[in-house]
């Protein structure tokens, strides 16, 4: 009997942490990035802090500091149901249906990019090489390990192979 009773109490303390692994979001998660081929539906946002960049229900995309706008798309009125969409090449793009009504216009060609609203309440998009020299050889590759326990930079380390 003892036994069914220990079964029963670790089951009650496991079954609590196993639901809160599948409906909890990953420790992992940011809230204030936008990564290649996700969007902003009507009324949903990027936070960090007291800033909010939100894809807004009368169609523009607008940064709040505090509440108070301090950046917009224009695009107010201009559609319904309109969506913010990262995009695969580099382009930011608010959308109502399938026309366009606002871009930034940084399309880059296909690649994994990022909008990112940042702590100085800057929105910024990342990625993709816009540049290179060409001169790679073979298979390099480049490995960034960053050290979650500290506010320093990440650790970059590049290796090639060797000449033959």
């Amino acid at each position: 009997m003892a036994s069914a009773a220990a079964s029963v109490s670790v089951a009650s303390l496991i079954l609590p942490v196993l639901l809160g692994l599948l409906l909890l979001p990953p420790p992992c998660a940011a809230d204030n990035i936008l990564y290649s081929g996700e969007s902003l539906n009507s009324g949903q946002s990027l936070r960090y802090g007291s800033y909010n960049f939100i894809m807004q229900s009368d169609c523009n995309l607008v940064l709040y500091d505090n509440n108070r706008a301090v950046w917009a798309s224009g695009t107010n009125g201009r559609g319904s149901n309109c969506v913010c969409r990262m995009q695969t090449d580099g382009n930011l793009v608010v959308y109502t249906g399938s026309t366009a009504v606002w871009a930034s216009n940084t399309d880059r060609g296909r690649g994994n990019y990022v909008c990112i609203l940042q702590r100085d309440h800057n929105v910024v998009v990342y990625g993709g090489a816009l540049w290179a020299t060409g001169t790679n050889i073979g298979s390099a590759r480049v490995i960034i390990a960053g050290n979650s326990n500290t506010t320093a930079a990440p650790a970059v380390v590049a290796t090639a192979p060797k000449n033959k």
